[in-house]
């Protein structure tokens, strides 16, 4: 009985709503208007409005058939005495029809001048609501009467399930551009509307009543194309998300907004998802949209705010309290970031990005709607620090209705961990800030590799940052669908890894980029832990080189950071990698931004090798299907080494900086079967200036036969033009001609310190009788002082370490550090 009663009244709630409803109601007017009055950016936000507005509003009273003829109509189709329809928004490569990522700007006419005039409309709309001056709502009106005419003598195609209505053949794109700004305008000027306000018709050349019935049809199709059109599981549903709410809530009949708008909350298609499974990929509190990291914010943004608009519409719904954890993915993005704020990058993923405070403040008004305490506490004293030192300043006009001063005198700012992890991207990172409190003395660098929507083939991928830039980088990406994108950006040979047999690649899954899961073997410190020294952490990874069928790897690799000063510090990589195949061999790759990349150890007698990594430079390539694996054909200017066992070192040079000149020096122990080679790769997308375009110095060092007991193993460390090198040397230790470790002699601004750092699978065993060392476990660091006594001892992951008379037992599910 009580829910037959909730079900009436919550009918009897949406049929009592006045328009508009969408955004803002009628009674929050007054309100708004005070807030204009009283608050300097509400005011802002006002005037801009107005001005753009009025500009829009004087020339079409000049000459309103002059200007609504500006509209992309196609004059050569349909009666004379009727609105023909819009000319289609195509995209043409090669005779095909393609989505609108690459539009010319010719093709892309059409669309822009829908798109403009349709803003000016919804401007006019808002501006109305805010005023009741009539004169703009006459504009609104007769934009959406035009457009309602002319959108309705086009079909709707059907083309590969992605079909639009203007965009035929980009569907998906039309919903974001146009779709879901129709239901807007209407929902603003439908009081007008209601009163028989009048609109324009160009080929009457008079006045009319505006065709309800007509444009209620217009947002049935509209949110059509976002239900029975595209595909789920992908960020594809947000996007399309805003335009089928939108269009749901235009419905003038009760019966018919709450099943569209069913289709957001519960209603799964097979092309659409709606919000409760969408909210799956929040299981957890911290979790993130699986994608890389300019779509995972921009969708939980985009769900954020859907929540709050339907949530505003119909409160019993309490969606920020079924759903809290989308709001707490929305901060996570801000540490995922190097010392300099840039983003570790991965997949599709943009260097650089902002905190979306808008975002922030939409959950947080959602989060006191619906009385959750936490999430409030959480983002009001970021929004309050935001605004107070200016990277946030409210602009849009939903900011101008929904937004007011935060009352909260809390300040907070955000700690970045030693070590986070990005699950879905295989990402296991870490990071040492300096005590110096700058961003160039700070150290940090990750491991990862996955495959998701907008993944790249990257294998077990590495950045590594110093002296306050990104120096080991990831490619990136730029415009989708080009030959750099699809056969190099996407693949192996764009990233910090390794290649096996010539032959690593993606299969399966997203556009034929699937690839494992890195997975996390150790760590230390572990995420949401204190670290137990302030100097070192690690992390060991594995990662299986599976798809295709001639890889067929199991690799590992370890990862450590070790602070020498509050300046001073070193990275070290040690990648182990065996392929199932026989004739294996295996190529470590390495691209550093900078000028050019010189070998200081002599005798490698590098020769040029033009055709080194030409063998797929010719195959077959369709499009987001079949690639050129694994893409290093781009490389350029290919020099190569004679075979060499012994030590290499090597520095990379970044002269051209605004900054300063900075260095990447590399130390490599020397094994047997190694051949070294140094390249041009493709710039690197997003780097500083001038290196965003210059090409991207890469070293590459092939190992013939196994490379697991043999592993690849670099230092490396950064360093400024005002400092030296504080690495003097660099020895291996092996048992039994197997690698074990290293030990690197360092002098740092203060000391000499030199460094016993064993690096070894987990659970192993390293005796050296000699050193007066024993250890079992995966990684540990033994320091000792300018006398050769002992400093201190850190055990990342182990169960016991001796050195000459100390000897430490520790469970292996714990770690060590002390110093003497």
């Amino acid at each position: 009985m009580s829910a037959v009663v909730l079900i009436a009244g919550m009918k009897a709630y949406g049929q009592e709503l006045e328009r508009p409803f969408i955004l803002v109601k009628s009674s929050e007017r007054e309100q708004i208007l005070d807030k204009i009055k009283t608050e300097s950016w509400a005011n802002d936000i006002y005037l801009s409005l107005k001005s753009k507005s009025d500009i829009e509003v004087n020339l079409f009273y000049k000459n309103p058939t002059a200007y609504i003829k500006k509209l992309p109509f196609n004059w050569s189709v349909g009666s004379k005495n009727s609105f023909p329809p819009f000319m289609e928004t195509v995209h043409v490569v090669n005779g095909k029809q393609r989505n609108l990522d690459n539009a010319t700007d010719e093709e892309w006419q059409p669309a822009e001048l829908l798109i403009q005039h349709l803003q000016i409309a919804l401007d006019c709309s808002m501006m109305y609501y805010i005023t009741q001056d009539e004169k703009y709502a006459y504009v609104a009106s007769t934009i959406l009467y035009s457009f309602t005419k002319s959108v309705r003598k086009s079909e709707l195609s059907e083309w590969r399930g992605r079909g639009g209505w203007l965009f035929p053949y980009d569907g998906f794109r039309e919903v974001r551009e146009i779709g879901y700004k129709l239901p807007l305008i209407y929902d603003f000027i439908h009081p007008y509307i209601k009163k028989e306000g009048r609109t324009f018709d160009i080929i009457k050349n008079q006045n009319v009543d505006f065709p309800i019935s007509e444009v209620q049809e217009v947002f049935k199709t509209y949110a059509t194309m976002s239900v029975d059109y595209g595909h789920t599981g992908s960020n594809h549903s947000v996007l399309e998300a805003t335009s089928l709410v939108f269009n749901a809530l235009a419905m003038d009949d009760y019966a018919e907004r709450e099943r569209w708008l069913s289709y957001f909350l519960t209603e799964n298609t097979e092309h659409q998802d709606a919000l409760n499974v969408m909210a799956l990929n929040y299981k957890n509190q911290g979790d993130i949209w699986p994608e890389t990291s300019q779509y995972l914010n921009h969708s939980t943004a985009k769900i954020t705010k859907l929540m709050l608009v339907v949530n505003r519409y119909k409160p019993s719904l309490k969606l920020g309290r079924q759903y809290p954890n989308i709001l707490f993915a929305l901060p996570r993005l801000e540490y995922f970031v190097y010392p300099n704020g840039e983003i570790v990058r991965w997949g599709d993923g943009h260097r650089k990005g902002r905190a979306l405070y808008e975002a922030y403040e939409n959950a947080y008004l959602l989060a006191k709607m619906d009385s959750l305490t936490a999430l409030q506490e959480k983002f009001a004293p970021l929004l309050i620090n935001a605004i107070a030192s200016g990277k946030y300043k409210r602009k849009s006009p939903e900011a101008l209705f929904w937004h007011t001063d935060i009352a909260d005198n809390q300040s907070t700012t955000i700690e970045l961990p030693r070590t986070d992890r990005v699950y879905h991207a295989g990402i296991v990172l870490q990071r040492n800030l300096s005590v110096t409190n700058k961003p160039k003395d700070g150290l940090m660098g990750f491991v990862g590799g996955a495959h998701m929507v907008h993944g790249h083939a990257e294998g077990m991928n590495i950045e590594l940052y110093g002296e306050g830039q990104v120096l080991g980088v990831d490619h990136g990406r730029n415009r989708y669908g080009k030959d750099i994108h699809e056969n190099y950006s996407r693949l192996f040979a764009a990233h910090n890894t390794v290649i096996v047999n010539g032959s690593s690649q993606g299969e399966g899954g997203w556009v034929n980029l699937g690839i494992n899961t890195v997975e996390l073997i150790s760590m230390e410190p572990r995420v949401g832990e204190q670290a137990v020294s302030p100097y070192h952490s690690f992390s060991q990874t594995s990662f299986e080189d599976d798809k295709g069928d001639k890889a067929e790897a199991t690799q590992e690799r370890t990862l450590a950071l070790i602070r020498t000063s509050p300046t001073t510090g070193y990275y070290l990589d040690v990648f182990r990698s065996k392929s199932r195949l026989p004739n294996e061999y295996h190529d470590y790759l390495y691209h550093n931004i900078g000028d050019k990349l010189v070998f200081e150890t002599k005798g490698l007698g590098f020769k040029r090798t033009p055709q080194r990594y030409q063998a797929n430079a010719d195959r077959e390539w369709i499009r987001n299907s079949m690639y050129r694996n694994p893409g290093w054909h781009f490389f350029k200017d290919v020099k190569t080494s004679k075979p060499f066992n012994d030590d290499v070192k090597a520095t990379f040079h970044t002269k051209k900086l605004k900054s300063e000149t900075l260095y990447m020096q590399l130390h490599v122990p020397g094994f047997e079967n190694r051949e070294y080679t140094k390249v041009k790769a493709p710039t690197t997308f997003e780097s500083p200036e001038p290196y965003d375009n210059l090409p991207t110095p890469t070293m590459v060092i092939r190992n013939k036969g196994e490379a697991w007991e043999k592993p690849f193993v670099v230092v490396y460390e950064p360093f400024n033009e005002n400092e030296k090198p504080t690495i003097k040397s660099v020895e291996k230790l092996e048992e039994n001609n197997i690698y074990k470790g290293l030990k690197i002699v360092s002098h740092t601004p203060s000391e000499k310190l030199t460094q016993y750092v064993i690096t070894q699978s987990k659970n192993a065993v390293y005796k050296d009788k000699d050193l007066g060392i024993y250890f079992k476990g995966t990684f540990a660091v033994i320091t000792l002082n300018k006398n050769n006594n002992l400093k201190s001892i850190y055990i990342g992951e182990g169960d016991k370490l001796t050195y000459k008379n100390k000897s430490i037992e520790t469970d292996t599910t714990k770690s060590f550090y002390k110093t003497y």
